[in-house]
């Protein structure tokens, strides 16, 4: 285990090609809980980067606070907000598929994240449920935005414009959930985010997208298999089985022009009208539920076992043989 100076490591919660994520609590406060992210100090670092972006974040709801920045030997640590699950893994804890009402949560707290951090000046450029975490204790209904190191400024420093159209881009992101124009190499801007948060929305409520399970013998061949079905399926069979809303959804970003200011606001109101249509009366998650559900299947589960327990005791003292000084000799 990591040993830190002002803190103690409880365990490790995740780790990555750039470097590892601990569960942590301060030595001079023990009741507070936190996460530090541990990288190698070197010139292909994020941390610095990333930091400098949360930074910027600081007073907006939704992204994590961060606490702490130092060397320690040969890495550097961030030290910031302990957060619950990530929507991945929510999601497969709730069977691999979320109901509309969670789906719709989601959309609007989502939208609302993304357009926190274009204010900012940045597009996130690797949208997908692992980036996405709730919180803990009184933010438990709260979806934090998380890992900005390949989030890119979309603002020209010397110009203060929006960057220039460029069509020799990398790919840059999570095949599943990007855009099809980040497949073609164009320079991903906020549109490419807002149609990534789409397909998110579409896997949660769908259970799947349709280019899952794709079988190229390589992952270069897998990726263009995956752009060819996403720019050849038609957006009414991509969001069939699902609201209208889903639908008008992908098509507003997907005419979204390069440097055009998405209509946040619009695009929330699409799923908060919904939501009041299907007269959802409640802001309760589908993991809420599934937590309770298991709670009580297992409190009945021990009262099974205890009644078992019970009879097989009663069946016991009814048949066991007397003993010899409880004998009468006639």
């Amino acid at each position: 285990m990591q040993d830190f100076p002002d803190y103690t490591a409880v365990k490790l919660i995740g780790q990555g090609a750039f470097g590892s994520v601990y569960k942590a609590v301060p030595k001079n406060e023990p009741s507070k809980t936190v996460a530090i992210k541990v990288e190698p100090y070197n010139a292909d670092s994020q941390l610095e980067y990333e930091l400098k972006i949360y930074k910027k974040l600081q007073d907006v709801d939704g992204f994590p606070h961060i606490y702490d920045y130092r060397r320690q030997g040969k890495n550097h640590m961030v030290v910031m907000d302990y957060l619950g699950p990530t929507l991945g893994e929510l999601f497969e804890f709730c069977g691999n598929r979320f109901s509309l009402k969670t789906t719709l949560l989601i959309a609007v707290q989502v939208i609302l994240r993304i357009e926190m951090l274009h204010e900012a000046g940045y597009v996130h450029r690797d949208i997908k449920p692992d980036n996405f975490l709730v919180g803990t204790g009184r933010d438990k209904n709260r979806i934090f935005m998380i890992d900005l190191g390949l989030a890119k400024s979309y603002i020209d420093p010397v110009t203060n414009e929006h960057v220039t159209y460029k069509t020799n881009s990398c790919f840059t992101g999570t095949y599943r959930f990007s855009s099809v124009r980040n497949h073609r190499g164009i320079e991903q801007s906020r549109r490419d985010d807002l149609e990534s948060i789409g397909y998110m929305l579409l896997f949660f409520l769908k259970g799947r997208l349709p280019w899952q399970g794709l079988t190229g013998a390589t992952r270069s061949v897998r990726a263009k298999q995956i752009y060819e079905m996403k720019k050849r399926i038609p957006l009414d069979e991509l969001c069939s089985d699902c609201p209208r809303e889903f639908y008008l959804y992908m098509k507003y970003c997907k005419r979204l022009g390069y440097d055009e200011k998405p209509n946040y606001e619009l695009l929330r109101r699409l799923f908060v009208s919904l939501y009041a249509r299907k007269n959802f009366d409640d802001y309760v998650y589908d993991w809420t539920i599934v937590v309770k559900i298991k709670n009580q299947l297992s409190k009945e589960t021990q009262l099974s076992r205890l009644r078992t327990i019970h009879e097989e005791d009663k069946v016991h003292t009814h048949t066991r043989v007397k003993s010899p000084k409880d004998t009468t000799t006639r």
